[in-house]
């Protein structure tokens, strides 16, 4: 038991380090300083063109009115652009525009710096025990998930 409790203390408190570290608003190269919540929904649409409101909600995993007061921000730092889809007139599309591409880029460039030292870590390790990592954190979510619905 006593192992169980210094594993799950390792992993919250793991957690809680990474929250902190995503509370901080981050310049990309652009003067803007972007939220973690920004800077994800940037990237999703400058990995997605042409992105409707409920597909970047879905790969957000978050809801529709989430997804739209983000782009809402990003909109009013002209980092995204809000268009009719050229062959669907009713939908509404997001692309980024030169000032978003600056930002998309510069937060690859940061993800790849600052991940370096976790994918060192991870190098260590073989591909089963990498295999029950990715295990041991995916149930681990659905069983959080369970908790946050009671």
């Amino acid at each position: 038991m006593k192992n169980y409790e210094r594993i799950i203390k390792s992993y919250f408190r793991s957690v809680r380090e990474f929250n902190e570290f995503e509370s901080v608003p981050r310049d990309f190269g652009t003067g803007d300083l972007l939220y973690s919540s920004e800077i994800h929904t940037l990237q999703v649409i400058g990995n997605n063109a042409n992105i409707n409101l409920t597909e970047l909600a879905a790969k957000l995993d978050i809801s529709k009115s989430g997804a739209s007061k983000f782009t809402k921000k990003l909109i009013e730092k002209n980092l995204i652009t809000k268009s009719k889809h050229l062959s669907n007139k009713k939908e509404v599309v997001f692309n980024l525009t030169e000032k978003g591409l600056i930002a998309y880029l510069g937060h690859e460039k940061f993800d790849k710096e600052v991940f370096a030292s976790i994918y060192k870590i991870l190098s260590r390790f073989d591909e089963k025990e990498k295999e029950f990592l990715e295990s041991f954190l995916d149930e681990l979510v659905l069983e959080v998930k369970k908790l946050n619905r009671k």
